[in-house]
């Protein structure tokens, strides 16, 4: 890649997954790591960057980056555009600066304006965890998820050393108005977001003294995300308020309807909303928030030492190439179900056939 220094503002979990991949490829990029004084000495202990700043030492971080890339909460990218564009006379050449935030508008308005040498290019990668902290960094959290950006007017296509960054990191980069992106995740993530918080917050304490143990995968999968930090949506919240009030008040009305075709035992219209739901499941592409469809292989194996060696052995040895791997469900002295993801479907198909060959009942996910 052209690029030969990466300067990472707030060094949380996506930072660190940018700087682990880079360091785990042995590629000749430094990195360098802009965060609080707490952060930077985990940083250094897991020796995942070059060179090492607080925030305020802006005089010492910004001259000689190639790239910068805001992953600090909302609030403070704001914040930090407004450092840089305080201190552009620190530059002597062209800087290009992009983010990760969850909304657009607010930081593309500021990002947009800042002077030259600065090209702002708003990003949002489809990829985190409801965890944070460069503890759990993964060098390939961002493998085969859309990274979506946002232009200015006067630029025609992605600046190079960032499209080569998007391309390595494994994402699929995709252009996309700011406002449009906001409107987008109001409906898709940040108003999914609160119904899980509600789910979880609104249930009854006494399932939670009692029975939640009961809980199956689907509470389960839908309360995932509510074990999300605050201190990272209370940003989000604030900066795309007005989408997200007008998605969960659709959500609130479609809720209320079933409750009252259930109740009055209108069953041909509840099952009407249940064809509905089943159809926009259906249009979702296979695979976990994936910007290509994954081909996925549901395989059955025993519940004995080496099992999953054994099941994915026999793959490799062929050169079947799993893009992603999921347990989905152990029964002690019974055995598991192991879900196998793959790019191509005749990948899938010979998979299933080389399981099947090696003892391992195989069937495609439908």
């Amino acid at each position: 890649m052209k690029l030969k220094r990466i300067t990472l503002v707030g060094f949380g979990l996506l930072a660190g997954s940018v700087a682990l991949a880079l360091r785990q490829a042995g590629l000749q990029i430094a990195v360098r790591a802009v965060s609080s004084k707490g952060t930077l000495q985990k940083a250094k202990k897991l020796s995942m960057a070059d060179e090492f700043f607080e925030y305020d030492d802006v005089r010492n971080w910004l001259p000689g980056s190639g790239l910068i890339l805001l992953c600090s909460p909302i609030k403070h990218i704001l914040t930090t555009i407004d450092v840089l564009k305080r201190n552009a006379d620190l530059l002597k050449g062209e800087v290009i600066v992009s983010d990760i935030g969850s909304t657009k508008e607010q930081i593309c308005n500021m990002g947009f304006a800042l002077p030259a040498p600065f090209v702002f290019v708003g990003g949002h990668p489809m990829a985190g965890s409801e965890k944070n902290g460069i503890e759990h960094s993964d060098p390939s959290i961002f493998e085969n998820a859309y990274w979506l950006y946002c232009m200015p007017q006067n630029l025609t296509k992605l600046p190079e050393i960032l499209n080569e960054l998007l391309i390595f990191l494994g994402s699929r980069p995709m252009q996309v108005p700011p406002d449009e992106h906001d409107f987008a995740m109001a409906w898709l993530s940040h108003a999914p977001q609160l119904l899980s918080t509600s789910i979880a917050a609104g249930i009854s304490q006494s399932i939670v003294n009692n029975h939640l143990h009961l809980a199956g995968r689907g509470f389960r999968d839908m309360t995932r995300i509510a074990g999300s930090p605050w201190g990272m949506w209370k940003d989000i919240l604030e900066t795309n308020k007005e989408n997200i009030t007008k998605a969960l008040g659709t959500y609130a009305e479609t809720a209320l309807e079933i409750k009252e075709e259930l109740a009055d035992e209108r069953l041909d219209e509840l099952e009407d909303n249940f064809l509905l739901g089943n159809q926009t499941r259906h249009h979702l592409e296979t695979g976990k928030n994936y910007a290509y469809p994954l081909y996925e292989v549901v395989a059955h194996i025993p519940d004995e030492p080496g099992s999953i060696l054994k099941t994915l052995g026999p793959l490799a040895e062929k050169n079947i190439n799993i893009r992603d791997i999921e347990l989905m469900k152990v029964r002690e002295g019974i055995g598991g179900t192991l879900l196998l993801s793959f790019r191509a479907e005749s990948d899938a198909d010979k998979a299933i056939e080389i399981l099947e060959s090696n003892g391992i009942h195989a069937r495609k996910r439908t």
